[in-house]
């Protein structure tokens, strides 16, 4: 194996015999024959003609499985070099190859095409040819063989974090961020960082990872972002498991480890058992019960308490006590002749005898009257009200206590409290 290793063909184009010098020279340069997995191999190709280009040359892509092609920034640049004496003009591609398993590489037969003007004549003439052979070989360090899959890199890390609560109910769900970082090569080397389980105790729902890659001055670096969302399905203690990559320091030699630690879930509610056959025709015999039992009351116990609370109203409008409040509430109003309506009402309840109690209240009624119906200033005194009110329930405790006192019974309707 050459350590480094670099060779230029010039390619001249023969038809029916030697061709002219004045012919394009179209050539290689590959860095060297070997190179570490995940490490750039630089490819240039050179193209020279005697007079100018009016076009740029179309190079060819180089498509290898398991090879990254890039083209850095300014991958393609003019030159010029004196050939037999006289300066001749060009460009230059670079390309940038990176491995990314070991093994041989082939690049494919590709072909180069320009147009450039004739020395003579200065028309445009056309001219392609295909590339030679161009092999290399990428290989691992020998500690590093062992590594599936192979990470090589100058800086490796590990990051998580959890959106979520470690105590869960069946049914909550919490959200694992898995972070890793590489410099020194591609972020398409770093494998999968969230490990596929059979567990039924939580159900994944993963994001597509998001990998980023930068550049600086052909050295390569990114990240990989993982992030899953977890629901629990089932109670009891669950373990998000740890993440540990084991990847090659090309600035130490020596294989390290990158991890972040477990998550432990504590899962509580488990979800109700389905119920079973018989417990499915219990409840639609209790339902059936509860329908009949509303049925029944709705058809024949509602109509009698209805009567019974109709029977109760006509109790109270035909008791003393309403025939009472009929007459506080005229009073108030000041109406003399609802107050007239009302004592009338209220006096069925008196007893016959009970008109020497009523005196002082039919004397007072009287004055209210004249006051507002008689002949010359009408007045209708506030006095006189309070006087009609104070009178009534004189007259009224007289009536309730004679009859509290009374051994006998009445055939009228007692007095109510």
């Amino acid at each position: 194996m050459i350590p480094r290793f670099a060779f230029s063909l010039v390619l001249a184009c023969f038809a029916g015999g030697l061709a002219s010098a004045q012919e394009p020279q179209i050539g290689f340069e590959l860095e060297t024959d070997t190179v570490v997995v995940g490490q750039p191999l630089v490819l240039r190709i050179k193209v020279l003609v005697p007079t100018w280009m009016p076009n740029s040359p179309d190079f060819p892509t180089l498509e290898v499985p398991s090879l990254m092609v890039r083209l850095p920034e300014r991958a393609t640049n003019p030159i010029s070099e004196r050939i037999d004496g006289e300066t001749w003009s060009g460009v230059q591609r670079a390309y940038r190859l990176y491995p990314l398993a070991a093994g041989e590489y082939q690049l494919p037969a590709g072909e180069v095409a320009i147009t450039y003007a004739d020395p003579d004549t200065t028309d445009p003439i056309s001219y392609s040819t295909p590339l030679p052979d161009i092999g290399f070989e990428a290989s691992l360090p020998k500690v590093a063989e062992h590594l599936s899959p192979p990470v090589l890199a100058k800086g490796f890390e590990l990051e998580q974090t959890i959106d979520g609560e470690s105590e869960l109910a069946v049914g909550d769900a919490i959200t694992r961020t898995l972070s890793a970082h590489i410099e020194g090569t591609t972020p398409v080397l770093i494998p999968q960082l969230a490990k596929e389980s059979d567990a039924t105790a939580l159900r994944p729902y993963p994001k597509d990872p998001v990998v980023t890659e930068s550049e600086d001055r052909g050295t390569l670096s990114g990240t990989r972002i993982e992030t899953t969302t977890y629901v629990a399905q089932t109670d009891g203690t669950i373990a998000l498991p740890e993440v540990a990559i084991d990847w090659f320091n090309l600035e130490t030699g020596k294989i390290e480890t990158a991890s972040v630690p477990e998550i432990l879930l504590t899962v509580t509610g488990a979800p109700p058992k389905p119920p079973e056959p018989a417990d499915i025709a219990k409840w639609l015999g209790l339902a059936s019960l509860a329908l009949a039992i509303g049925w029944g009351v709705f058809k024949w116990l509602l109509p009698t308490i209805a009567q019974w609370m109709d029977a109760q109203h006509d109790n109270w409008r035909n008791s003393e006590h309403h025939a009472h409040h009929a007459v506080v509430a005229a009073i108030a109003q000041q109406d003399l002749f609802a107050v007239m309506v009302a004592l009338n009402n209220w006096k069925a309840f008196a007893p016959a005898d009970a008109s020497d109690n009523l005196a002082d209240l039919n004397s007072a009624l009287a004055k209210v009257g004249a006051a507002r119906f008689g002949v010359g200033e009408q007045q209708d005194a506030p006095d006189h009200w309070r006087q009609v009110g104070a009178l009534y329930r004189k007259a009224r405790a007289r009536i309730r206590t004679t009859r509290r006192a009374s051994s006998t019974h009445s055939s009228l309707p007692p007095l109510n409290p």
